[in-house]
């Protein structure tokens, strides 16, 4: 049976974070002529008075963040010996997707298991998931045999706040670039221009640590990958420390390098019957309804701890005495709010947290 399942607990991350970016673009959709254009997406926001507007907003998608985060859990993992295959450190996540594909990109592995001959789901699911840490936090499907792992890691698009959408703090602009030679000739000089945006980004992800190597509920577990367990958590929550704390996502960054700050962030760590999610970072006033929620929530679930670790430079709705209540009702409630340094350290502490529930 899965972690949860087994022992009725899940452990659960949820980050949130206000990100400033200025002059980015990390996430081009197409190319209209000579125009690289910025992704956008819908977004519906609700004026004081009422009224409901769809507006389109610069955006980077949760495909981008979970390419660049599964980088990242590659190159990690294999510094510490865990194992990756050779398309996860190239950067190609095809992740057994048929037979096709495992004979020819990882024909090491079907060498080794003859993967595309086995029948059984579980032994199958036991191979990949032993085979490569990226499947495991990241999930995979195996269309030839409906072979299919949830990923553990979750992305939501980065799209500006609601209230820097209300503000009009959000923008994008397409910018001039000239590619130059010696004599004006015809298709040797070009004028192109890329689309750059700047807002105040929402970011979201959630990862559930307690379905890190393991198998389905119908499987029974593996001891090799139990008594990795610890590590492979550890590795995938370090590659996230990695890609908030420098930003360390999204394309054309040799050229559109974008000016960055966190200016808030707030990470919960939970154990407990069902996962908890922070309040999305959308307005000032989501640090204190995450709290709210989480004491909420622990008095339906008596049996769930939520420690939340929060930084802000940002003038936010901050959690009172009277919000958190007094200090045994805040331990009777086991909700634990902790002010850190900076979002890095908000992170680190919340890993030390993390690591103590495995």
């Amino acid at each position: 049976m899965s972690a949860q399942l087994s022992s009725g607990k899940i452990t659960y991350v949820s980050i949130v974070a206000r990100v400033l970016m200025n002059v980015e673009a990390l996430n081009m959709a197409e190319t209209v002529g000579n125009v690289s254009r910025h992704r956008k997406a819908p977004v519906v926001a609700v004026s004081e008075n009422g009224d409901v507007n769809v507006v389109y907003v610069p955006s980077i998608s949760g495909e981008s963040l979970a390419y660049h985060y599964q980088r990242l859990l590659a190159t990690i993992a294999k510094s510490r010996g865990l194992p990756v295959t050779q398309m996860d450190e190239a950067g190609y996540f095809m992740k057994f997707s048929d037979d096709n594909i495992i004979k020819k990109y990882y024909e090491d592995i079907e060498k080794k298991y003859s993967l595309t001959q086995k029948k059984d789901q579980c032994e199958i699911e036991r191979i990949i998931v032993s085979s490569s840490i990226v499947a495991d936090v990241g999930g995979f499907l195996y269309t030839d045999k409906m072979v299919k792992r949830t990923s553990r890691i979750r992305f939501g698009y980065m799209v500006p706040t609601l209230d820097a959408i209300k503000k009009g703090a959000t923008v994008s602009y397409p910018q001039l670039h000239v590619r130059y030679t010696p004599r004006p000739e015809e298709r040797e000089q070009a004028l192109y221009y890329v689309e750059t945006a700047s807002s105040l980004y929402a970011l979201s992800i959630g990862f559930n640590a307690s379905d890190v190597a393991e198998l389905s509920t119908i499987c029974k577990q593996d001891p090799n990958l139990q008594n990795e367990k610890k590590k492979r958590i550890e590795a995938a929550f370090d590659a996230l420390i990695a890609l908030i704390d420098g930003v360390m996502f999204g394309a054309k960054k040799s050229r559109f390098s974008p000016m960055w700050d966190v200016m808030s962030l707030a990470v919960s760590v939970s154990k407990g019957p069902i996962e908890f999610n922070l309040s999305p970072p959308h307005s000032e006033k989501f640090l204190v309804e995450s709290v709210e929620r989480a004491m909420k929530i622990t008095d339906v679930f008596k049996d769930m701890n939520i420690d939340i670790y929060w930084f802000s430079k940002e003038k936010i709705n901050e959690p009172t005495q009277q919000s958190q209540g007094d200090k045994s009702a805040q331990q009777q409630r086991r909700v634990e709010i902790i002010k850190s340094t900076s979002h890095t350290d908000a992170l680190i502490k919340a890993k030390t947290k993390l690591l103590s529930y495995v």
